[in-house]
């Protein structure tokens, strides 16, 4: 969104406020139960503000959404020529995100899936289509590098790659529990870990080439 002219000084700083409070509401509220008038005061501004700075709600939560993810879609959009273990880079990149709005993934899950709001629904399609493009992209790319394994289609690595990376924070809470798994900085750290050995060397081993009735 375009500066407008004369706008007053702290402008940063409401406009900051407003992006938080629209966290704090989005991220746990359907979008139609969250009003104008409650992001405005636990922005502490002026409900006016809202239009001042985003025109409307449904431009302050699309707002909020491009800039919570904005750290996925620059790695993205790196020159892949010039970026260093990028899917370690990309995943890292999300899970940091994550250790700031963990409901994140659940927003866009029931936004898309829910679709309680034709808006909301609206706006994070547009923004998940963008991303997969920049993905398919990203894998064309690593394709073309020959980084990746010639045997499997490109369009599944992109599923599984999204897989690995996205599940584990829409899963239910019930079963990571019963998995063990909180979601802590820790677990994602390991997480990460965990997903690039699994892309890097699969979970399975080829079996013995040795047949069972063979004598030694």
């Amino acid at each position: 969104m375009a500066d407008k002219p004369g706008r007053p000084k702290g402008e940063t700083q409401t406009r900051a406020a407003l992006i938080d409070a629209a966290k704090g509401c989005f991220l746990h509220n359907s979008y139609d139960r969250v009003s104008i008038r409650e992001l405005a005061r636990r922005a502490g501004v002026d409900a006016a503000m809202i239009r001042y700075y985003f025109d409307s709600k449904a431009g302050l939560f699309e707002t909020m959404v491009r800039e919570t993810i904005a750290p996925v879609a620059s790695v993205f959009r790196h020159d892949l020529n010039n970026q260093k273990d990028t899917p370690e880079a990309l995943m890292r990149a999300y899970y940091r995100i994550m250790e700031r709005a963990p409901a994140l993934p659940r927003l866009i899950f029931q936004s898309l899936n829910q679709q309680d709001s034709d808006q909301a629904f609206t706006i994070v399609s547009n923004v998940i289509h963008e991303m997969i493009g920049y993905a398919g992209d990203w894998i064309k790319e690593l394709s073309n590098q020959q980084k990746i394994n010639p045997q499997l289609d490109p369009k599944w690595v992109r599923l599984s790659f999204l897989s690995l990376m996205v599940f584990p924070l829409i899963a239910p809470k019930v079963l990571l529990k019963e998995l063990d798994l909180p979601l802590s900085e820790s677990m994602l750290d390991q997480l990460l870990a965990h997903n690039m050995l699994v892309m890097n060397q699969g979970l399975f081993q080829e079996p013995s080439t040795l047949s069972s009735g063979s004598g030694v």
